[in-house]
């Protein structure tokens, strides 16, 4: 049985906010909604029109899918950390049909808390997944989520321009005293890719994980709010090392940024943007819809040329092919060496770690 969603106001603004994209076939396509303007009451949810959660890049989906389906689309786009923030806040009156975030291991959580819609329906791509999407995948694949984009949600990145920085070569430069004060990460209750990073030095021994960020925090770092910010400092010379995000990283080096990338000796952490679709929606067969599209090669082959770094990432779908400037190039010869920790483990240490960092950070 399917669900309304309650207390979701038809929106004139974000209808008109829509109307300026129109598809060939006269349908609608949407803009990217801000959530502050949702908060703020400036634009109001349709019930009866697809609402997607989701962190960056909404414009082009949301274009992009009205086009290509003939559905109409609300976008509303935020961090990671707001999305699963919002989603809790919602638990009793859920105003989205599909999320689709950074971070396998916080939507297995989802689905394993009964959020998620969870039937025998699959998305048809399933069957051409690549073997990291697989990898992913095939853990748990009667789960009510799936693997859309992989990349990782950090590289060890470094402002050549500091002394010392041509020597790194592992995670412990984070904790090297000779970058004292001058080292700097995303914050992992905000930030999306962040928590993923951050619990990959917990598997394997929960007590060294808490001994390595308690040193990165006695070394001075400095929190940022997402990874954007965090390029930027490292850009400017505010910091010298920093774990970055893959997609920010590379789209520094696509603007020409003078920066070193280290793919660490120990590992590099890989994770999946994963999507799911809520277990209250009223609009099932369009949730479906937005899924199958998503994973579909021509959006993935889409998604690797829009102007944006997010186009940096493995595609899941084996007849995509990922952005050019990827691995293997002058910093890695070979493919990402991605490590995926256990995706339901993540789900259940999540709600520990961050409380943990987020009473570090006050």
């Amino acid at each position: 049985m399917q669900h309304a969603k309650h207390s979701r106001r038809l929106s004139t603004l974000a209808l008109a906010m829509s109307a300026l994209f129109a598809g060939s076939s006269g349908t609608v396509a949407a803009q990217a909604i801000d959530a502050d303007d949702v908060d703020a009451g400036q634009v109001q949810l349709s019930d009866d029109v697809l609402t997607v959660y989701l962190h960056d890049h909404g414009d082009a989906i949301a274009a992009r899918f009205t086009e290509d389906t003939g559905i109409d689309v609300q976008i509303v786009d935020m961090s990671g950390g707001e999305i699963l923030a919002r989603i809790e806040a919602e638990r009793v009156n859920p105003q989205w049909d599909v999320v689709y975030v950074m971070g396998h291991g916080s939507v297995h959580r989802l689905h394993d808390e009964g959020i998620l819609l969870q039937d025998d329906w699959q998305p048809a791509a399933v069957s051409d997944y690549t073997d990291h999407a697989r990898t992913i995948y095939e853990r748990h694949p009667d789960a009510s989520w799936w693997p859309v984009t992989i990349s990782a949600p950090a590289l060890l990145a470094y402002n050549r321009s500091c002394e010392g920085t041509e020597d790194i070569t592992g995670w412990d430069a984070l904790r090297d005293p000779q970058f004292e004060g001058r080292i700097g990460m995303p914050n992992p209750n905000i930030s999306g890719p962040a928590f993923p990073y951050v619990a990959s030095f917990f598997e394997d021994d929960m007590d060294a994980g808490y001994a390595f960020w308690e040193d990165v925090f006695d070394n001075g770092v400095r929190m940022f709010r997402s990874n954007s910010p965090v390029a930027e400092a490292l850009m400017t010379g505010e910091i010298c090392v920093a774990g970055l995000e893959e997609p920010n990283t590379y789209g520094e080096v696509e603007k020409g940024e003078d920066i070193g990338i280290v793919y660490p000796e120990e590992g590099v952490p890989g994770a999946a943007r994963g999507i799911g679709i809520s277990s209250d929606t009223s609009v099932r067969d369009d949730a479906r819809a937005f899924v199958d599209w998503i994973l579909s090669a021509e959006t993935q082959d889409y998604l690797t040329e829009i102007e944006h770094r997010n186009k940096f990432f493995q595609p899941v779908n084996r007849n995509a092919s990922p952005n050019e400037l990827l691995p293997p190039n002058e910093y890695l010869d070979g493919d990402s060496p991605y490590v995926f920790s256990d995706y339901v483990w993540m789900g259940e240490v999540e709600n520990t770690i961050k409380r943990w960092f987020a009473d570090r950070i006050m």
